[in-house]
This record gives structure tokens, sequence and C-alpha cells, in this order.
């Protein structure tokens, strides 16, 4: 294990030559970050490349011309700061990284409410710089230690590629005997959710735009899927499978694209959670729809260090086996890019520095 004494001065990073297609990340070098007292320096081994990324990179978030985006990190703990407790249980450490790191001390923290949190260093990629890098700052407040047989690639997508998806189950109250709905559910965060629902014993109805993502799919478990569907080709295959008047909770991880399909294929009483927003829009919401069958309509945000614990257990256990994900060394960031922009990559992309 390097100390901190053999940490590098510099390092290597992809930062934002502007905001645009992939073309704007490009390789830079930069000083490598000093951790404050209460922080873990962490040499990155894996950053999965989310979604929310290529927003970050099109303008559409908070992230400007020479930000380090990336948010899905593992990697091995090397410096420890002189505040940390129990210095000793974190050197040295694999561990996956929650995307945003809390204060652990304002209202929402001390309510265990740690995704509101705003008063900490903040979200990797827009308040701080994010795993497209070397090294990155952490916290044992957004830190949780992986087990040696699972790898630094998957260790990477277990907060934001699976832990979001467990988030937003729990949020709808998911349990046996549901139909559970998944929009985008060939990306990387629906792949995990697909197969998080059937491990809570719902029955699944994936959604995707892309034919070569059906035969995955199915073995994740989904009992059915379909390609691009309209509202009511959802509700019939919904009714075959048990949803006689529609699904009990959908997982909307598009946004825009499929929000219209999503709220249609609710039974009376229906749950749908709001999960990503690739394309983002004003969506059309039927408030008539809405109060005749009394749907619930719930935001739900990344994953907290509770969840992402909760992840490395049942990954631990095999209840959840991770889709293997497809790797680019970092300084391809732009081809990964690339890549899922074009709906080429089943799973999660992951640069390797």
């Amino acid at each position: 294990m390097p100390s901190a004494d053999t940490v590098p001065t510099t390092m290597r990073v992809v930062e934002l030559a502007g905001t645009g297609g992939p073309d704007v990340l490009v390789p830079a070098t930069r000083p490598v970050p000093h951790p404050a007292a209460d922080q873990l320096l962490v040499r990155v081994r894996a950053c999965g490349v989310c979604g929310h990324d290529l927003l970050a990179r099109r303008g559409v978030l908070a992230a400007t011309a020479g930000s380090v985006i990336g948010h899905e990190i593992a990697g091995e703990v090397v410096a420890v700061g002189s505040g940390v407790r129990d210095p000793g249980a974190w050197s040295g450490r694999r561990v996956a990284l929650v995307q945003r790191i809390p204060c652990g001390a304002c209202p929402d923290c001390t309510a265990g409410s740690t995704t509101h949190c705003r008063l900490g260093p903040g979200f990797y990629g827009e308040d701080l710089p994010g795993g497209y890098a070397e090294y990155v700052v952490a916290s044992p407040l957004n830190a949780v230690p992986i087990p040696d047989d699972v790898d630094d690639a998957t260790g990477s997508i277990l907060s934001c590629g699976v832990g979001t998806g467990l988030r937003a189950l729990r949020r709808a109250g998911t349990g046996p005997g549901d139909v559970v709905v998944v929009t985008g559910a060939g990306g990387g965060l629906g792949v995990h959710a697909v197969a998080l629902a059937r491990h809570l014993g719902a029955t699944v109805v994936a959604l995707t735009g892309s034919p070569a993502k059906e035969e995955p799919l199915l073995r994740l478990g989904a009992a059915a899927v379909l390609i691009a569907p309209d509202a009511a080709r959802v509700r019939r295959r919904v009714a075959e499978l048990g949803g006689r008047r529609g699904a009990d909770v959908v997982l909307e991880l598009t946004g825009a694209p499929a929000f219209a399909v999503a709220l249609r294929s609710l039974a009376p009483g229906g749950r749908l959670v709001l999960v990503g927003n690739t394309e983002p829009a004003l969506l059309p919401l039927d408030p008539g729809l809405a109060i005749v069958k009394e749907l619930c309509v719930y935001g739900s945000a990344h994953a907290d260090r509770s969840d992402l614990g909760d992840v490395v257990d049942l990954v631990r256990s095999g209840a959840i086996t991770p889709m293997a994900a497809r790797t680019w060394p970092l300084h391809e960031a732009a081809l990964a890019h690339d890549a899922v922009e074009r709906r080429q990559v089943a799973g999660r992309a992951v640069l390797v520095p």
C-alpha cells in the first residue's frame, strides 16, 4: 500500500475542454488533490460512465469547461487525513464511493437524508473534481469497503448503477407479487433495476429501444421485454402477466421519452418513480388520469451509503450479480461516451486509469 509519501504530485485526468460532443473530453494533467483532515485520498481504479455524465458533457448540468466529471468511483485508499477516526480501518482498503460527500452534521444528515445535504463537499464532477482522474478525495461518510472478490470495474458501478435502482424500488414499496415496468431497461441502471426487482419478488416487464438487449434482459430476470412499445401494448403484456388493471410500479429511467407510456401503464393506485432524465424536458402529466387512478409519482435520488452497503451485501451473498462492464482506458473517455450515446453498451461503460 503506497504511503502518503509515495503518492505522486501530479496525475492524469480527462477534463471538459468545453461542452458538446464526446470530443470535448480531453486528457490533461493536474495536481493530486490534498485530502482535508477528515478525508481520504483514493486512487481511482475504475470510474463508470453514467447518463448523468453525458448530460454534464453536453452542458445541460452544472459542469463547465475545465470540469473533471465522473461519479461512479471505486479505488484504493492511499492516504488518510489526521482527523479520520480509526485510520487503520481505511488505509489500503478497496472502496466504492457514493457520488455525494455529505457534511454529516446538518439537519438533513442527522435525519439520515444525506442525499439532501448541501453543506458537505458535494457531488463529484460538479461540486468537486470527479473520477475521470487517477485520484479523488473521499470521506468515511461516502466510502464503503468492497470485498476482494469484487473487481474494480464492478465496484465502480455498485453505488449509482445498482444502488440507485434499489433505492427507487424501495421508494415504491416494491415487493412479492408486484408487476413492475422498467423503462430504459437496457442501460446501466436499467439492467440492474430489472435484476433487483426480480430479487424482490416482482414480475418485471422491461422496455428498451434496442432489440439487441432483449436476450440479456431476459437472462437478468425480465418476464417480458418490449421494444419501443406504446402504452396499449405495455398494458396488454402486463395483463398477461397478472397485472389485470395495469402495473403496480413503474421505474421511469428515461424522463421525457417514455413518461407518457409509463404513466398510462399504471394500475389504479400505481406508483411511478422518476429516476432518470436522459432527455430533460417538461413531462406531459395528465392530471385527470392521476386523479381518477389515484396515482403516486415519486422522485428518487442517488443511493446513500446505507444503500451502497446493502448492495455490497447482495453482491457478496450472490443474490445480485452485476452485469459485466465494458472498459476503456481513461484517455479514451470520448470513445466510451460515443459508444454509450450510440446505445452500443449493454450495462455500464467503465473507464480504467
